[in-house]
């Protein structure tokens, strides 16, 4: 009979979570006070409808890349987050996909009416 010993070691997938998280909290750091960190402020714990599970949150999916302070740059888990991010963050914000990144900035509300 031998005893199942419980591994203290870290997974890879935990491993790899926490680099994710590392790079997440630096991206963070270095937007503070920009535009692209305020966007990401609001919108990071925005619900997000994914893959039919429950409680998924915008920050579970995409990641944010500092590249510009104007604009909001992310990088995504799937491809299907595009469609899904649009829905939960609703008409404030304009939503494009340009090569490997989905960029996110303010909408422009027109002040004229027709």
């Amino acid at each position: 009979m031998s005893k199942k010993v419980k591994s203290t070691a870290t997974t890879q997938s935990q491993m790899v979570a926490q680099k994710q998280q590392t790079l997440d909290d630096q991206s963070e750091e270095s937007m503070q006070g920009s535009v692209s960190g305020t966007i990401w402020a609001e919108i990071k714990d925005k619900n997000i409808e994914m893959f039919a599970l429950p409680n998924q949150k915008v920050n579970m999916h995409c990641h944010p890349v500092t590249i510009e302070p104007s604009k909001l740059y992310l990088l995504t888990n799937s491809s299907a987050v595009l469609p899904s991010l649009e829905a939960a963050i609703g008409s404030a914000y304009v939503v494009e996909l340009a090569d490997k990144f989905v960029i996110v900035s303010r909408a422009v509300n027109s002040l004229t009416k027709k």
